[in-house]
């Protein structure tokens, strides 16, 4: 089947959820169909891969500002007008008719969607960015609340308009499909289906070698839930936790931390690791992963990495929810502060919690998270969709 793939951002390299999301679904197609894939222009350089022609379109500032006045003025989410791209739209009417099926990514792309025509369509949202910015309103500074609210409104009539035109609708999790549904009904939804996303399983070491009281956070901190998460952790958690077991650590590894955190950090004796080199060697450290996230939308990847590297997780319940988690089957859940203390100081005590814990999660990973795994999900639904 000759495939059209439309990418909001150029995957490469992948620092980004809908960047690798994008690679995910370019390597899942490519052994099986002709795929078309177009990015936008930049300078990374694109790899040669069997059954995949790349095309770059290029993304005018001009063009995109005109595009957020008139999404301003239209309904549309602000989101589609900086993402729209006159050459996009050129380049899918060129495209599409001679392809069997088009998929594009994001409801930021909303603004393309009449340049499909009347190609077979589909849409991987990866997240609801509805839910994602209805939860942020509900965290960030009260001054910005009032526009993220407004903005989450746009999104989801946006997410509608998208359901209703196309085959098949993908979301990383089911918290972010049971979002959609509940917003906009069954009806609007039925061709929604969860398509998870794909993370490695890294060899597990031994549970003992973790350092003893170690708390690890991981993450993208120039992402408002982690951001957030993460100084909500050090001023409500870290201080209790402190005083329940002295001896404790807590070691902070990502990408892209604001100064802000960076102060509290050193302030709270806390270390701080940018853009660790391996991943997998921070959270082999850890007695505990912790994923305190209160708002954001998809899958947080950091329990992922976690299941995946057999470290036992905390989470809060939205984030639990986001990775289809079990509480006390393959996570601790807690919410108030003193659940995160009794949470996390049970696991330093229990060995064989930790164990069950980190198999549970490493079993997830290989059920659910698999490349073949996902790669037969897609497949199942894209026949679905015919």
């Amino acid at each position: 089947m000759r495939i059209l793939l439309a990418v909001a951002r150029c995957p490469f390299p992948p620092r980004r959820g809908d960047q690798l999301r994008a690679l995910q679904l370019i390597e899942s197609l490519r052994c099986d169909h002709l795929l078309t894939v177009l990015v936008p222009a930049g300078r990374a350089q694109l790899p040669e891969l069997d059954g995949v022609s790349w095309i770059r379109y290029r993304r005018r500032w001009a063009g995109r500002a005109v595009a957020v006045l008139r999404a301003v003025f239209s309904g549309a989410p602000l989101q589609s007008g900086a993402f729209y791209s006159a050459d996009l739209g050129r380049q899918i009417r060129r495209l599409a008719p001679d392809c069997e099926m088009a998929i594009f990514q994001l409801a930021r792309l909303d603004g393309h969607l009449q340049d499909f025509g009347d190609t077979p369509l589909a849409v991987d949202l990866i997240d609801a960015l509805s839910l994602s910015f209805e939860r942020r309103a509900m965290r960030d500074l009260p001054l910005l609340r009032p526009f993220l609210r407004w903005e989450a409104s746009r999104l989801l009539a946006a997410e509608r308009r998208l359901l209703g035109r196309v085959r098949v609708a993908w979301v990383v999790c089911d918290r972010d499909r049971r979002h959609l549904a509940e917003r906009l009904g069954a009806e609007a939804t039925d061709r929604l289906r969860v398509l998870p996303l794909v993370c490695p399983q890294r060899p597990a070491g031994s549970l003992a070698a973790g350092d003893p009281d170690t708390v690890v956070m991981t993450g993208n901190f120039g992402y408002f839930p982690n951001r957030e998460g993460a100084r909500w952790f050090l001023e409500t958690v870290w201080p209790r936790l402190l005083e329940a077991r002295p001896q404790a650590q807590l070691v902070i590894a990502g990408a892209r931390p604001a100064s802000d955190l960076r102060r509290r950090a050193a302030r709270a004796g806390v270390e701080l690791i940018v853009s660790p080199a391996d991943l997998g060697t921070v959270l082999a450290r850890g007695r505990v992963a912790v994923a305190p996230l209160r708002s954001g939308a998809g899958v947080p990847v950091k329990i992922l990495e976690a299941w995946s590297a057999g470290v036992p997780v905390v989470a809060s319940p939205f984030a639990a929810a986001g990775a289809g988690a079990t509480p006390g089957d393959d996570v601790l859940s807690a919410e108030a502060p003193d659940e995160w203390v009794a949470a996390i100081v049970r696991l330093f005590e229990s060995e064989p919690l930790r164990r069950q814990l980190a198999q549970a999660g490493r079993a997830r990973i290989l059920r659910v998270h698999s490349a073949a795994a996902v790669k037969r999900c897609l497949a199942d639904s894209l026949e679905l969709s015919r």
